[in-house]
């Protein structure tokens, strides 16, 4: 009988250390993986963009758009603003379709920007309205800005954001579009595209006025004004190049002094 009891407090010794030896395993394991997900928000937590990259964008500097979508001090965080970009509302930019953020580093990020497609403006009731190729007006403004031309002359109705202009010939849009593009390409930034009654064009630019007239020959034309416009920097007056010809050797153009 004494030896039964023995063996059995043995045993019951043996168990009871077991136990305490899985309980401390448990306990190291849990340890472990708590300073593991510590160290892991720890990390998070600390990990900063510091370096942003821009592309994309021609009607706002770098800097600009960082402050922008970048406004508060968690966007910077790495895995903040890679969750906010997929998951998370994005900031409503004027002029800006869409923009997304390429976390390309731990510390460094691509923004990347989808600007609309602006042909043009209209100034109504003391803000600049933009329109698209369409003439679907897509943003509103009480700044104006230098890279859009403003479009006077137009006859419309009413304005309504996100609806095209009323006109009375919706192919204006296309010749605005044309204008707007062959400006760009040649660098040139006026003041005002104006259409009379008959649908003549004529371009602003300081105290220089050129009269472009239809829009045949419209490429010809703003090509002949653009080289013709550092001559005339410091006059004020009207341009006539509404008697371009494109097979003239030596073309001629008039211009009266105001």
């Amino acid at each position: 009988m004494m030896s039964m009891r023995t063996e059995n407090q043995t045993e019951k010794q043996k168990n009871t250390g077991s136990g305490k030896k899985r309980r401390q395993r448990r306990l190291i394991i849990l340890a472990a993986v708590f300073f593991a997900l510590l160290a892991v928000f720890l990390f998070g937590i600390n990990t900063r963009i510091t370096r942003i990259t821009v592309t994309g964008s021609t009607r706002y500097t770098e800097e600009e758009l960082i402050s922008i979508i970048f406004s508060r001090d968690r966007d910077y965080n790495t895995f903040y603003a890679m969750y906010r970009d997929r998951f998370g509302e994005h900031v409503d930019i004027p002029f800006i379709e869409k923009y997304s953020v390429r976390i390309t580093g731990l510390h460094t990020a691509t923004v990347t920007v989808y600007e609309k497609a602006i042909a043009g403006c209209v100034e109504y009731m003391g803000s600049y309205m933009y329109f698209d190729k369409d003439g679907i007006i897509v943003e509103s403004s009480g700044e104006k800005m230098e890279s859009v031309p403003l479009v006077t002359g137009l006859t419309f109705r009413n304005i309504v954001m996100y609806q095209q202009l009323t006109v009375e010939d919706d192919s204006v849009f296309a010749e605005i579009l044309n204008i707007s593009q062959l400006l760009e390409g040649h660098e040139l930034q006026v003041d005002k595209v104006e259409f009379d009654s008959a649908g003549n064009v004529s371009l602003y630019v300081g105290g220089i006025r050129a009269v472009l007239g239809d829009s045949r020959y419209m490429a010809g034309k703003i090509s002949e004004f653009s080289d013709m416009l550092p001559n005339l920097q410091d006059k004020s007056g009207t341009l006539y190049l509404d008697t371009y010809d494109p097979g003239a050797k030596n073309p001629s153009y008039t211009f009266v002094s105001d």
